[in-house]
């Protein structure tokens, strides 16, 4: 056994070099040995144990050693003794050992380096040592499924890639590993935590199949009971880097976890209020948090597929994650690098969803008074003292508000424009002009360019309004010019060129502009004159322009910063030749042309533009449209994603235009052409043929949903059929280890048939994919077709159905005012009627009481020939209908409304009315709406409805007003 250890690793015990170190060795190989015999051949239980502490104990010292030649008697003991589970735990531990390239005692520095690496490899060559190692697992003892996890994720953490494809072939493998976490005992789950980590980083098989075993659920449990974010350690952190692992770049665990409503159980962890320690931010606070940013942002990461991302923005905005970042962003005393993260979260939360845009844009900041918080983070953004990652994390936050919101864009532009009542509030535009002109804040002007970029980005009419800013300039003078914002921009190139150190007085750092200012103010103007022809005749209106792009590009500076303002100016001085309108008489297309063949010269010109295309800084933000603001710093500072996006689109259209390769067509000025000759008659078969054109684009679209439907349905069958096929052959695979009396022969011609199969399956999913992907694209590009067609028709019917709205609503509004004048007349009648017959029933009683005589067919037919006897006791009975009908006012919470009405007996004797009994009666009146008649009798024995005047509002208050005017009377 000691020669198979010399021939494996190259040397053996007698390759120690020194005499003292040579006996040492010896004597240790000598005594491992023996306690292996010790171990294989004693009879009695205390002398294996004894033996096997001891090479546990020598495990590290002689790790060489021990591996080499106890290896194979440590499997055999963990087989042959399952039973015993302190001799399975210590053969175990000592395994571990050997495996761990931290723990060396050793005597000597000749080790080679990959020692446990190797022996990590000799351990898993044998599948079967790995399905032994996994049934230790389903034993409950402690100390033997705690070193069994701790000898798994050791072997993990040698050869990850080989024990992932592994775990694979044992059946319940993975399962069996996510049961760990379910233990109850601490030490057990953290360390599965541990394994599940290793596990999950590349391997998307294994991810899956944990995201369907109730891995989150279990992750998540976990988190809670740990304390959530503020209160959690670093078992917590474990946790989110697993959630991390399950899901990025993987689609399939990302559709599940918002499917599953996941999402709504990571808002309480966002709960700060409330929490008395969350103004202390200790570092594992932090780290846990800014993992939970992390996570949601890998959810709607713009290199996401768009349904997943549309989704799950939509599920963040529903259930209330949002509020809460927002609520983060107001939060005192947040760490800076905390605060950039949870920034960069709320940008992507918001990118390209409009309701969540709008949602952004109403949170407020507290302060007197409450302002916006978009201004707050500007605000913060053009401060030269805030850290450099937080300011350029606003900028992608503000990009992301920005992103396909016109509306917001607008009402940015609007800000810049003149206008006649000048607010005193400050706004988005003036911040945006203060960091773009600020001097010797390089940076400030960097971020506002690109922001005010972004603005106006691909919106030609915004592009327009841009150019109609002016700014109050002072001169040399001591007077102020107003100077256009395009213009001002050029002016600061030239002045910014102009400061340029020579060889006698070198630059330095006092100047107010430095190379990344030039940088972003190309990069706006390159933004602003691309597909604008308003805009490149308002720059070839100044005759300086043109000779300062030129003198720029034909510059023969070799250094990297100059190369890189040589490149962008020639292709600011491309888009000028590209969509030059031929307006501008002395800078014509064929007059550029001529200026870029005989100054600069057609292929210098090609290599100034394929330098910037070619660069480091281009590729790399190319990737990607966050700025990775914790690798950048800020004299990095170079592209924008925009504008290298702008640069790859329009670099061969201006070189082929140069060579007249291909010639290019103004669209804007023939379709203006187009437009001021059309009339209603050709606009009429323009609106037919669109919709035409439309009805059969909506065919396509529904031809190709019911394909791409069918394709999904082949596509989950084929994947069921493969996932079966791969569960037949793990089973086979077992059956085989355990009967080796199978015919290998047969069994190897059987799997290379399942892996053929498996491997056409695989094939023809993959065609699948790859249809179902181009169809997609083609039916986003004929709804995009389509909601210009719709478009168009909606503006060609605007005209037309504008003038027959106003006419129905001024017609509506006579009528209602008709109407209104006949109900107040209406009104006025029945009140003028009721007080004449209040005045009647007084006036008759009043000649009663003097005497006269009055017929009974003169009365009203209400009245008794009594009634003059009783008229004193009508005022009380009046008043208890009063107090009937002001008890509706009562809170709906009674179930009941009691009615006290207080009848008044009159004596026999008509000449004496001074006794009066008074006859109290409730009455138990059900809530209002319910459909019961309350009939009581009044004091002339007549039936009188309570509830016709308690359910009509109008005639109870008319009631209400009769009854006072007849106490006033009386």
């Amino acid at each position: 056994m000691s020669i198979f250890g010399s021939k494996l690793f190259g040397f053996g015990a007698s390759s120690q070099t020194g005499n003292t170190n040579s006996e040492s060795s010896i004597s240790g190989a000598e005594t491992i040995e023996r306690l292996c015999d010790r171990l294989t051949s004693s009879l009695l239980i205390e002398d294996r144990h004894e033996s096997l502490r001891n090479i546990k104990s020598l495990s590290k010292k002689y790790k060489l050693e021990v591996g080499t030649l106890a290896m194979p008697v440590l499997i055999d003991v963990i087989k042959q003794n399952t039973t015993d589970g302190e001799l399975v735990s210590l053969a175990l531990d000592t395994l571990c050992n050997i495996m761990n390239p931290t723990s060396s005692d050793s005597l000597t520095d000749a080790l080679p380096a990959d020692l446990s690496h190797q022996f990590t490899e000799m351990f898993i060559k044998e599948i079967l040592n790995l399905h032994l190692l996994f049934d230790l697992l389903d034993e409950f003892e402690f100390q033997v499924r705690w070193s069994s996890v701790k000898l798994i994720n050791q072997l993990i953490l040698n050869q990850v890639e080989q024990l992932q494809d592994k775990i694979l072939q044992i059946p319940r493998g993975v399962s069996r590993l996510i049961d760990l976490l379910s233990d109850s005992r601490e030490i057990i789950r953290n360390d599965s935590i541990l394994i599940l980590n290793n596990l999950t980083k590349t391997n998307a098989n294994i991810q899956k199949i944990i995201a369907f075993e109730s891995g989150f659920d279990k992750i998540m449990e976990i988190i809670e009971g740990e304390g959530n974010v503020l209160d959690g350690g670093v078992v917590v952190e474990d946790c989110f880097n697993l959630l991390l692992n399950l899901l990025q770049t993987n689609y399939s665990n990302q559709s599940f976890f918002k499917e599953a409503n996941y999402i709504k159980k990571l808002c309480k962890y966002f709960d700060l209020t409330g929490n008395d320690e969350a103004s202390q931010w200790t570092q594992q606070k932090i780290t846990n948090l800014s993992l939970l940013l992390k996570l949601i942002r890998c959810l709607v990461a713009p290199n996401n597929q768009q349904q997943i991302i549309n989704d799950c923005q939509k599920a963040f905005n529903h259930f209330g994650l949002l509020h809460r970042l927002c609520v983060i962003l107001t939060w005192p005393g947040v760490p800076s690098d905390l605060l950039s993260q949870a920034i960069c979260t709320v940008g992507e939360v918001i990118r390209g969803n409009n309701p969540n845009q709008q949602l952004f844009s109403t949170v407020m900041m507290q302060s007197m008074p409450p302002k916006p918080i978009i201004i707050i983070l500007l605000l913060s953004m053009i401060n030269e003292k805030q850290p450099f990652h937080l300011r350029s994390s606003i900028l992608y936050c503000f990009e992301c508000f920005l992103y396909k919101n016109e509306e917001k864009k607008a009402e940015i532009i609007d800000t810049l424009l003149p206008k006649e009542n000048v607010s005193n509030q400050i706004n988005t535009g003036q911040i945006l002009c203060t960091g773009l002109f600020a001097p010797n804040d390089f940076v400030s002007n960097w971020l506002c360019a690109v922001a005010l970029a972004h603005t106006i980005n691909d919106n030609n009419t915004l592009k327009e309004q841009l150019l109609r800013v002016q700014l109050a300039v002072n001169t040399n003078s001591g007077t102020v010019q107003a100077v256009s914002l395009l213009q001002q921009c050029m002016n600061i190139l030239n002045e910014a060129s102009n400061s340029v150190g020579t060889a006698n007085q070198p630059q330095t750092p006092s100047h107010k502009y430095q190379f990344q200012t030039k940088i972003s103010l190309l990069m706006l103007i390159s933004t602003w004159l691309s597909n604008c022809s308003a805009a490149v005749n308002a720059f070839l209106s100044n005759e300086q322009n043109i000779p300062y792009l030129i003198s720029q590009a034909s510059a023969t500076d070799t250094e990297d910063k100059s190369l890189i303002i040589q490149g962008i100016s020639s292709f600011c001085l491309g888009l000028s030749m590209l969509y030059n309108s031929n307006q501008i008489e002395a800078f014509t297309v064929d007059k550029l042309k001529d200026m870029i063949k005989k100054r600069i010269g057609i292929e210098h010109f090609e290599h100034k533009l394929e330098f910037i295309s070619q660069h480091e800084a281009y590729t790399q933000t190319l990737k990607q449209p966050k700025l990775a603001f914790k690798s950048v710093k800020s004299n990095d500072l170079l592209f924008d994603y925009e504008f290298t996006r702008l640069f790859k689109s329009n670099e061969t259209l201006i070189i082929n235009f140069l060579t007249n390769k291909k010639i290019l067509v103004n669209g804007s000025d023939s379709d203006s052409k187009i437009n001021g000759s059309m009339d209603n008659k050709i606009s009429h078969q323009i609106e037919q043929q669109n919709a035409l054109i439309i009805g059969q684009y909506q065919q396509i679209i529904r031809e190709q949903d019911a394909k791409l439907k069918e394709q999904q349905q082949l596509n989950q069958m084929l994947t069921q059929t493969c996932s079966q096929l791969q569960l037949s052959y793990q089973d086979l695979s077992s059956k085989l280890g355990q009967n080796p009396v199978v015919n290998e022969a047969q069994w190897t011609s059987e799997r290379l048939q399942y892996e053929n199969k498996i491997n056409e399956l695989e094939i023809k999913c993959n065609l699948l994919e790859e249809k179902r992907s181009e169809q997609e694209d083609e039916i986003s590009k004929l709804q995009r077709e389509k909601g210009i067609l719709q478009e168009t028709i909606n503006n060609l019917e605007t005209g037309d159905k504008n003038t027959e709205v106003i006419e129905l609503r001024q017609q509506n509004l006579g009528l209602k005012k008709n109407i209104s004048q006949i109900n107040q007349e209406q009104e006025n009648l029945l009140t003028l009627l009721q007080e004449m017959e209040t005045k009647l029933k007084n006036y008759k009683r009043v000649l009663k009481q003097c005497g006269e005589n009055v017929s009974d067919d003169e009365e009203d037919g209400n009245v008794e020939p009594d009634e003059d006897k009783t008229s004193d006791h009508s005022y009380d009975h009046s008043n208890n209908i009063a107090s009937i009908l002001n008890s509706k006012e009562t809170s709906s919470n009674d179930s009941n409304i009691l009615l006290i009405n207080n009848y008044n007996n009159e004596t026999s004797s008509s000449e004496d009315n001074s006794k009066n009994e008074h006859v109290n009666s409730s009455l138990g009146v059900p809530v209002t709406g319910e459909n019961i008649n309350l009939v009581a009798q009044d004091m002339n024995n007549k039936p009188f409805n309570f509830l016709q005047y308690f359910n009509n509002p109008g005639q109870t208050e008319l009631f209400k007003s009769q009854l006072n005017q007849d106490y006033d009377l009386k």
